[in-house]
């Protein structure tokens, strides 16, 4: 994966499923349940020259902000690749199978109870849902038809703010939405509807 390369890790985008149930804030500790997930967000670093990539899972309970290493991702590249060669694939159908497979990875969260994610890599970290004051969603382009876009999005919490660029997904938002209802904050002026953006300003 190309650290500089501006849509590396973000061709597709992956959430779990496309109506998410809602969050219950009374949920009991042993209920905890995967809301979705908003995958291969990045996290930039210092000069904005690299970055980490994420997985975000989001349950009744918490965010888990879990850490995509380059090993992982080395492994499900590994793996789709010798899947599309059984399968007789050619060089175009297994270099697509492995840019989708860093995608196809995160769907295992889906279905990975929340503890085992947060502790399936050092430096995984949790922020509870009730800590969260804000979410704010800023476009990063203003060109309605690119092909690819991205929000820039900043959690604001009892632990401080933390951004996040993720793919700008209707699926996402709704996921957002359905744990931290109105304290997701959208663009000023933005609409997307059926697929199409829209922006009054």
């Amino acid at each position: 994966m190309s650290p500089d390369e501006k849509t590396s890790g973000n061709c597709d985008v992956l959430a779990s499923g496309t109506s998410p149930a809602p969050a219950d804030p009374a949920a009991a500790p042993g209920s905890e349940e995967v809301i979705g997930v908003i995958a291969n967000a990045r996290k930039m670093k210092m000069l904005g020259m690299s970055y980490d990539t994420y997985n975000i899972v989001i349950t009744n309970r918490r965010m888990i902000l879990s850490r995509l290493t380059q090993a992982m991702l080395n492994a499900a590249i590994a793996e789709a690749q010798a899947k599309a060669k059984a399968e007789g694939k050619g060089f175009f159908g297994i270099m697509g199978d492995q840019m989708a497979a860093q995608f196809q990875y995160a769907r295992r969260y889906e279905s990975m109870a929340p503890d085992a994610v947060l502790k399936e890599t050092p430096g995984n970290t949790a922020i509870e849902n009730a800590a969260v004051s804000a979410i704010d969603l800023r476009l990063l382009s203003d060109d309605t038809n690119a092909a690819y876009s991205e929000f820039a999005m900043t959690i604001k919490s009892s632990a401080g703010k933390a951004e996040y660029r993720i793919g700008e997904d209707d699926r996402f938002v709704t996921i957002l939405k359905s744990a931290y209802g109105d304290r997701v904050h959208m663009p000023f002026g933005y609409f997307r509807a059926g697929g199409v953006k829209i922006k009054f300003f």
